[in-house]
């Protein structure tokens, strides 16, 4: 059966007086050393410094829990049992001395318990505060009548320090259980009051911090008011007993839970199984929702509305969707290796930003890999794999901050979906900036191989290569957008000249649309005849053997010794060769209707003119 309530024990700290009896005056903290979860209702109490002010005769009464009662839990369903408290006592604004103890049951069975702090050392005194001195024991034993408590090294016993002290059986409230914000002062007599909505998210959120709620109806004070007036004569002060108040681990209005034992720290916002509600989709809307508004402008760094503090470079503040895999549709499951699919959400996407590696954050290369704000889906195993990134780290140092954010793709293709609307994907800017689409093995300038750039001014469309160092050689193929020619070679003739290779048919195919018009067009440079418009040569040839120039002379060779056969303009109506002219044997041709045809038959050199006569110029 658990235990219905927290049980406390006053602990009186001090007096603190000086030398000539008079009190000091000063503060003490009191922090526990771990955060534990009261079993019956699931209420988180979280550790924190609790300040209280010494009062009018130096001490200062602490109602703290007992440290092995039974109902606490570690939040994983494992009894809590044996934490302790640490106080820390403050004199006229300086630091005087710290102690740490327990508070178990056996010392606090009898009523108030006295705590003796010194600088050197400390001890808790028998029960009762007002206890007599008694007369040193054995070393290391407890005099007689007082109790050792553990966690005291070592153990020491003080009779109360002579001065003003409180009253005995006094048992003032533990000052963190105050009555929460709008209690208003009234008769003498508990009140029974629900609380508001507001009030209870008010509520729930301070007992996530601090148990306020859960610790101030399960204090003595509140639990036993007719006891309280008989030890403490005087009138009685309002103790709201908050009825109706949702504690942790608690449903509001059927559709909001605030933690529970298992996840102490976790707010539910339910919705209707259905998907809208049980009587139709189309009459309420039952998404789970946090609606948070604002009014206020961007200034200084605030207008967000939601906050997310990474408190260790390690930390990730990740949005996770989670969604149980439709069976109907995917029976099985496609995540073979999943023992708990498809019965438990499977985590489908996660979206968040982080620092440091995890697993070794002391190797600048693995730390390389974070530092960005990912989304994450999970792959045909089922593990998160980040596919988009924003690097919020320079890519080089690893250093928080970048003037130029590296945007990354991981194991993922990327698409522009092109639908009736012809959407674009574009690369933007004024006039005066170059457009570029880089081919890089880094992020930043430093390392392209190739540049695609639209050029500011002109917009020459340019394809730049590097050498390595980024050093721009130059620009092999460009396009020109006022002619729309293309430009093969480069800036200044720097670049190699277009290679065409085929396997069958023509290579490259010239048609000319308009009568007159270039198939191809060879400049050479003024004064040089030399120029060339074609070459030619066989696999393996050690000089071109066919050469056409830009001054129309054509030349033959062998391909293993400079050309010597030329065919060329001698003059005005003039063919020239510095060889010979072999012609092949061949019958009469015909007539041609001007001039004459030269031809061989038989071995002899003939002509034959415009009229049909056939002359022997020489015999065979």
């Amino acid at each position: 059966m658990q235990q219905p309530v927290i049980r406390t024990a006053a602990v009186v700290v001090g007096p603190f007086v000086d030398d000539a009896g008079a009190p000091w005056r000063g503060e003490v903290t009191v922090t526990s050393s771990t955060p534990r979860v009261w079993a019956a209702t699931g209420a988180v109490v979280a550790p924190r410094p609790v300040p209280v002010g010494l009062a009018d005769d130096g001490t200062a009464t602490l109602d703290l829990p007992v440290t092995d009662q039974p109902g606490f839990t570690d939040g994983a369903g494992r009894a809590l049992t044996g934490w302790t408290y640490t106080v820390a006592v403050a004199l006229d604004g300086a630091p005087y001395a710290r102690h740490t103890f327990a508070l178990p049951s056996r010392v606090t069975a009898d009523g108030p318990v006295r705590l003796v702090v010194l600088p050197d050392a400390g001890s808790v005194a028998v029960p009762g505060a007002a206890a007599p001195a008694a007369a040193p024991g054995p070393a290391g034993a407890a005099a007689p009548g007082q109790v050792p408590v553990p966690g005291l090294s070592p153990v020491q016993s003080h009779a109360p320090v002579p001065g003003p002290g409180p009253a005995p059986g006094v048992r003032p409230v533990w000052p963190a259980l105050t009555p929460p914000p709008g209690a208003r002062p009234g008769p003498a007599r508990v009140q029974d009051r629900a609380l508001s909505r507001r009030e209870t998210f008010r509520a729930g959120a301070v007992a996530l911090g601090a148990a306020a709620l859960t610790g101030w109806a399960a204090s003595p004070v509140a639990a036993a008011p007719t006891a309280r007036a008989a030890a403490a004569p005087g009138p009685e002060p309002v103790v709201p007993a908050l009825t109706g108040a949702v504690t942790l681990a608690q449903v509001i209005e059927e559709d909001v839970t605030i933690g529970s034992v298992e996840k102490p720290r976790t707010l539910r916002i339910k919705s209707s199984g259905a998907g809208g509600s049980e009587r139709s989709p189309d009459l309420y809307d039952s998404t789970g929702r946090i609606v948070l508004e604002s009014y206020q402008p961007h200034f200084k760094w605030y207008g967000e509305s939601i906050r997310v503090q990474l408190k260790d470079p390690r930390a990730k503040g990740m949005l996770a969707y989670q969604a149980h895999w439709p069976t109907p549709h995917y029976a099985g499951g496609d995540f073979s290796g999943r023992a708990v699919h498809p019965t438990d959400p499977i985590t489908i996407a996660w979206i968040g930003a982080h620092f440091l590696d995890n697993d070794d954050p002391t190797q600048l290369r693995n730390n390389l890999r974070h530092g960005h704000l990912n989304f994450e889906v999970p792959d045909s195993r089922g593990d998160l794999q980040t596919r988009f990134e924003i690097k919020l780290i320079d890519t080089t140092t690893g250093k928080i901050g970048t003037d130029r954010s590296a945007i990354r793709t991981n194991l993922a293709d990327f698409e522009h979906q092109v639908g009736a609307a012809g959407e674009q994907l574009r690369i933007v800017g004024n006039d005066t900036r170059h457009k570029d689409l880089a081919f890089s093995l880094e992020h930043g300038a430093k390392q392209p191989r190739w540049v695609l750039r639209a050029a500011a001014g002109g917009a020459q469309l340019q394809f730049r290569r590097y050498a390595p160092g980024a050093v721009h050689v130059d620009s092999p193929l460009q396009l020109d957008p006022g002619d729309g020619r293309v430009l093969v070679g480069g800036d200044e003739g720097s670049a190699g000249g277009l290679v065409v290779r085929r396997r069958d048919g023509v290579a490259l195919s010239v048609q000319t649309l308009l009568p007159g018009g270039h198939g191809i067009l060879v400049s050479g440079p003024a004064g040089d005849p030399t120029a060339r418009v074609i070459e030619g040569d066989a696999t393996g040839d050690a000089i071109r053997r066919f050469v056409v120039q830009v001054d129309g002379t054509i030349a033959w060779g062998d391909g293993a010794a400079e050309r010597d056969t030329l065919l060329y303009r001698r003059g005005p109506n003039q063919l020239g060769t510095d060889g010979g002219v072999f012609l092949r044997d061949s019958g009469v041709p015909d007539a041609a209707p001007t001039g004459g045809v030269l031809f061989v038959q038989d071995g002899a050199l003939k002509y034959r003119g415009s009229a049909g006569t056939v002359t022997t110029l020489a015999a065979a």
